[in-house]
């Protein structure tokens, strides 16, 4: 069965299930997978496709220069505006691989632009911050294109980043970490509610997820890496709280989903969980890794759980080379940190084995 009679017969099958009040638009679903089956590529030919418009971008960047643009601030504003709506205009346009694949590049090139021709026309950097991540925002709501969703977010985040730093106000990373978490951890949860809500959502979803993930990242990475920014070693433990929290409610939500009803398991899963967070709690890094490793495997999401699991491995080892302890107390944290991860691995394991058989 080819993939376009097994979407037929998902529908069916759906359509059976749910009774006369399932409406769908079927014209739609398969115009929709034409077109995606039209501008399918491996990830090889798109890394190479989008690094080719990016060079051809810089080429033209290059004949700009010669003919003097950079001696001009307005000149540097008016292409950099022009490059960010036109990326945006054959996005909306145009749905083809080689179209975005080039628009992706003067999308960038666009902010660069922007943001240095603002620079040279002496605006203050909080305000430049602030109108790049408008216009990120301004275009995630016009179009819905995957990858310049995706570097939106990414510009939107940053711009963020760059405010805490420029403006000294270092310790309010722990906000910017917890309110990722809780925007992370809403996105989530309420997946199916979000997809079905709207069109526009539901397209959107995707790299709002990836993109809003990569951002908490950012922030982890800030708390994570001693030394890193100025943060007060003494507040740490800001970012730890609400992710601690958090995650307390995603294992719930879980124990709610595979119905795990015994007290004796609830209390050991809990207990278990609060041991295992306790030992982050001058390390938020460490349990933003859990959070995203939890989140991921609750919905299924694959590359999440592979970010997860390469992120708890880096912050585990950042965290190990930062303690001011001997190499033997180092070793013994380590050793009865994996021991407490294999006994809540193999307590979960069991249990829900045990509820499949029920």
């Amino acid at each position: 069965m080819d993939k376009l009679t097994s979407k037929k017969a998902l529908l069916d099958s759906i359509r059976i299930s749910e009774g006369v009040n399932f409406e769908c638009d079927e014209k739609a679903i398969f115009e929709e997978y034409h077109t995606q089956g039209e501008n399918k590529s491996s990830l090889a030919i798109k890394v190479l496709s989008i690094f080719g418009g990016f060079l051809a971008t810089l080429a033209f960047l290059g004949f700009l220069a010669i003919a003097g643009l950079y001696n001009s601030e307005f000149g540097l504003l008016i292409f950099g505006l022009g490059f960010i709506i036109s990326a945006i205009w054959l996005n909306k346009a145009y749905n083809k691989l080689i179209i975005d694949t080039f628009s992706i590049s003067i999308y960038v090139v666009g902010f660069a632009l922007l943001a240095f021709g603002l620079s040279e026309m002496n605006f203050d950097a909080n305000i430049i911050a602030i109108l790049i991540s408008i216009i990120a925002l301004s275009s995630l709501i016009i179009t819905q294109n995957f990858i310049l969703s995706f570097i939106s977010i990414l510009t939107i985040s940053g711009s963020f980043i760059f405010l805490i730093i420029s403006n000294s106000l270092y310790d309010l990373i722990h906000l910017y970490v917890a309110i990722n978490t809780l925007i992370v951890t809403y996105l989530f949860l309420n997946e199916a509610k979000i997809i079905s809500s709207d069109k526009r959502l539901s397209q959107l979803y995707n790299p709002l997820r990836i993109g809003l993930v990569i951002s908490l990242l950012f922030g982890l990475i800030s708390v994570g890496k001693r030394h890193l920014i100025a943060i007060s070693q003494n507040l740490i433990w800001l970012s730890s709280i609400v992710i601690i929290l958090v995650t307390l409610y995603v294992v719930y939500t879980i124990i709610k989903i595979y119905e795990i009803n015994t007290v004796k398991s609830k209390v050991m899963i809990y207990t278990l969980s609060v041991l295992i967070l306790a030992t982050t709690i001058f390390s938020p890094s460490i349990s933003g890794a859990i959070i995203i490793i939890l989140l991921s495997f609750l919905v299924n999401y694959k590359t999440g759980l592979a970010i997860g699991i390469i992120s708890i491995i880096y912050f585990i080892s950042q965290y190990y080379y930062d303690l001011n302890f001997t190499l033997l107390t180092k070793s013994i944290i380590l050793f009865v940190s994996g021991i407490m991860f294999l006994l809540f691995y193999l307590f979960t394991t069991k249990n829900l084995n045990t509820n499949e058989k029920i």
